[in-house]
């Protein structure tokens, strides 16, 4: 299959295969499935992450140098490879956040089921590229890496982007790329020596997987299987999360609570209980400012910016954690993990009233929230306090990052109580959730 056919993204999960995805197709060379497939299992290109810190400022006009690539030329390059395919091996994230500048939990996750699989990366070569800015490179990181159970070697090409911090060390960037950086990005990958280092590995790989047959199976199907069991990891840390929210702190085991005196034990309610049917969500609303792309891609082209607090049509959610809205008359899309639902119910139209006038309103008046689909109103004093031991999560939902943990009788300063069944609070200087159910 060729390298720049669109059928293999498929196979191809998360942003860390996205971005090697770009590198491929912007390469003017013919490269079969497999080792496009083999990339993306290893973890080695760079992954695009939406994050303001991360940007670099270039020139506008970007010059491409027609230089050869250089092989294991730069010392503290080849250093920090080996350190990161080291740290791959061993799963060690602890020593790959110290290398990589951004790792997402679910590619976190990714590596640590990786590496019950790999042995280890040998033969590791780094050929390079001068990048478009000072003390930076591309680099062409080739390793022949060893699966445990197999005893034939597996070639391998991964591709990065090195730029050397405040310290004086180098580290591998992941994070958006300016687009005369992506400019020159596709430039080195086009060149002749880079098409013809890629074929070279292709040959090597095809070789490896044609001697070997049994090998040739299990690469058929490692992807799907990593991808299976971080799904599921993903399910049950979500799930832990889920019956967290709201819970009492547990008994130490053995032991009962005990009734007040005179008074039967009541039976407590099952906390696996049916939940109410959710309301449907047709709007959301960017929790901050964040790109807007044609396309459910870190790599798409850029529509523009959504501003925070922008509320947009809702199209669809995906399961990429990516969200389909309409931006300026056109479907585009924006991560969901920037978006607050909002529910389309008759208290919902009413929370995004409120949510103008206290836009509109001079500080220090007090407001009137919305009720919720769970309750009538809570923190009529402008906080709310804590029923009982509720997590409080950097969204509304039982997914979002748990920022921290208030007890009963603590108290948080209310922003603004939504339809959602969610109020929004400060939390240590943070915007936080807390379910309103567990609030008062």
């Amino acid at each position: 299959m060729n390298l720049n056919s669109d059928g293999w993204k498929q196979r191809v999960l998360f942003a860390l295969i996205e971005a090697r995805d770009w590198i491929v197709q912007h390469r003017k060379v013919s490269v079969p499935v497999a080792v496009v497939i083999l990339i993306g299992l290893l973890v080695g290109v760079s992954l695009l992450h939406t994050s303001k810190e991360a940007e670099e400022a270039v020139e506008e006009s970007v010059s491409i140098p027609e230089v050869p690539l250089e092989e294991n030329a730069v010392a503290a390059v080849n250093e920090l490879m080996n350190s990161y395919y080291t740290a791959l091996e061993d799963a060690d994230i602890e020593k790959l956040d110290q290398l990589v500048n951004y790792i997402s939990e679910s590619n976190k996750l990714r590596i640590q089921k990786k590496s019950n699989y790999i042995d280890k990366y040998n033969n590791i070569t780094c050929y390079t590229k001068k990048g478009p800015m000072e003390d930076s490179y591309i680099v062409y990181a080739y390793q022949e890496v060893k699966f445990y159970d197999y005893d034939t070697l597996v070639p391998s090409l991964n591709t990065f982007v090195v730029y050397k911090n405040e310290e004086g060390s180098y580290y591998i960037y992941e994070g958006d790329m300016d687009d005369n950086v992506l400019q020159y990005f596709n430039g080195l990958s086009a060149q002749e020596d880079v098409a013809n280092l890629c074929n070279t590995v292709q040959a090597r790989y095809n070789e490896a997987i044609a001697q070997d047959e049994a090998l040739s199976d299990f690469m058929g199907s490692f992807n799907d299987r990593i991808s299976e069991e971080v799904a599921q990891a993903i399910a049950e840390v979500e799930q832990s999360a889920s019956s967290e929210d709201g819970a009492e702190p547990e008994a130490a085991e053995g032991t009962e609570p005990e009734a007040a005196e005179g008074t039967e034990p009541e039976a407590q309610p099952e906390e696996t209980s049916v939940e109410p049917e959710k309301p449907k969500i047709t709007e959301v609303e960017t929790i901050d400012t964040v790109n807007v792309r044609t396309s459910d891609s870190e790599m798409a082209d850029k529509l523009g910016r959504a501003e925070k607090g922008m509320r947009l049509p809702l199209v669809e959610k995906r399961e990429n954690g990516w969200s389909k809205i309409v931006f300026e008359g056109k479907e585009a899309f924006i991560k969901s993990e920037f978006l607050a639902d909002i529910v389309d119910t008759a208290e919902g139209q009413q929370e995004a009233s409120n949510t103008q006038t206290e836009q509109q309103e001079p500080e220090g008046e007090s407001q009137q929230q919305s009720s919720s689909s769970g309750g009538g109103l809570v923190g009529s004093d402008g906080k709310v306090t804590a029923k009982t031991t509720v997590n409080v999560r950097s969204s509304a939902n039982e997914s979002g990052e748990r920022l921290g943990v208030i007890y009963e009788g603590e108290q948080l300063e209310l922003v603004m109580q939504q339809a959602d069944g969610w109020c929004k609070v400060k939390y240590d200087g943070k915007t936080g959730y807390v379910k309103t159910e567990f609030v008062e």
